[in-house]
């Protein structure tokens, strides 16, 4: 069986997936079965024949402008056309998936606070958390390199996951300060003990 080449891979993934969408938008487009699956099928002919598939951000949303496009040109080049075929062209509007303005900044703010609640962190958990959650690490082989039991291990990360949940809860973490301390001493005795 021959190898699959970038191009393949990148279709059956970004853009396979979505045709059962694809014809119904044809079909919204052309009203006739058979031109909406050639309408389909030009769409993949002709991404298959760019050179910059790669850069596509929003495949998805990238064919159904495409097919908007295409059927557009169908029409043009068509000598009887129905009016009402017009209106659903300007009526078929390819559905924005990118995220709004307010998410974007939403997420940053996420992103700023995560970061604030990580540098704020003891550095034991930090370690811990980073190297598990974000790194994936397997929990034997942190505790391993750190020197410590993976019960402590696991006691740290349970800590460092408590502290970023009351970060990114500023209301909660007022009360939670009380608490925060009595844990500190748990760390401690941990650390002592091994």
């Amino acid at each position: 069986m021959p190898a699959l080449r970038p191009i393949d891979r990148w279709f059956i993934d970004e853009i396979l997936p979505h045709e059962a969408g694809f014809v119904a938008a044809a079909r919204r487009l052309e009203r006739d079965a058979d031109a909406a699956d050639d309408l389909v099928q030009e769409a993949y002919a002709r991404l298959y024949a760019m050179d910059g598939w790669a850069s596509i951000a929003s495949p998805r949303h990238y064919v159904m402008r495409m097919l908007r496009n295409l059927s557009i040109e169908r029409l043009r080049r068509a000598k009887i056309v129905q009016f009402q075929r017009i209106s659903d062209i300007e009526d078929f509007d390819v559905e924005d998936d990118s995220p709004s303005p307010f998410r974007v900044a939403a997420g940053r703010e996420l992103v700023a606070r995560i970061a604030d609640a990580l540098a704020a962190m003891p550095e034991r958990c930090r370690t811990v958390l980073v190297r598990r959650r974000f790194d994936q690490q397997p929990a034997g082989e942190i505790a391993r390199e750190l020197g410590i039991s993976l019960s402590t291990m696991e006691k740290r990360l349970a800590r460092a996951v408590v502290l970023l949940t009351r970060a990114l809860e500023p209301e909660r973490s007022a009360r939670a300060d009380g608490a925060d301390r009595a844990e500190d001493a748990d760390d401690r005795d941990d650390a002592a003990n091994g």
